[in-house]
């Protein structure tokens, strides 16, 4: 299985998107704060570089706010990044 878990027998969807949704919530949010350790004066990067950062991150987070709300019809976020 993904996320390196077994299935659980006997578990209802709902448990199951809650046991998901956590492991991959807590893991998106650590890879967030370590792209925040970029901003240290260790690294050298243009406002363009962060600005574009910082939309591919919006726009993945709109794109799984439009699925979580069912909204038909949305384009699925690019999930590559380079600067």
């Amino acid at each position: 299985m993904s996320d390196g878990q077994e299935a659980v027998q006997g578990e209802t969807k709902e448990q199951k998107f809650q046991r998901l949704a956590t492991k991959r919530t807590q893991a998106a949010l650590q890879k967030i704060r370590l792209l925040s350790n970029l901003a240290g004066s260790s690294y050298a990067y243009t406002p363009e570089q962060a600005a574009k950062i910082i939309g591919s991150l919006r726009a993945a987070v709109d794109a799984v706010e439009a699925r979580l709300n069912r909204v038909r019809g949305s384009q699925r976020a690019d999930t590559s990044f380079s600067l």
